[in-house]
């Protein structure tokens, strides 16, 4: 009989911890994706920031491949 008390007190225990671990993990997403929206806020509210953010991440991209490229074919 103590081990049946034993083993439902630790359910029990797993069951909050689960519990808690949920809540935990969905507030703490709801506030990443909070932070993720301000920042998208805050960059489109630059003139043209996030315009040239992309087209110098395009151009880095462009220039790392062609790199590669050219050092893969000894060129």
């Amino acid at each position: 009989m103590a081990d049946d008390k034993v083993t439902s007190e630790r359910n029990a225990r797993l069951d909050a911890l689960k519990a808690a671990t949920g809540a935990w993990a969905t507030q703490q997403k709801k506030r990443l994706n909070d932070q993720v929206a301000l920042s998208k806020r805050i960059l489109k509210g630059r003139t043209g920031s996030e315009r040239l953010a992309q087209a110098s991440v395009e151009s880095v991209s462009s220039l790392t491949v062609d790199q590669i490229n050219d050092f893969l074919t000894g060129e």
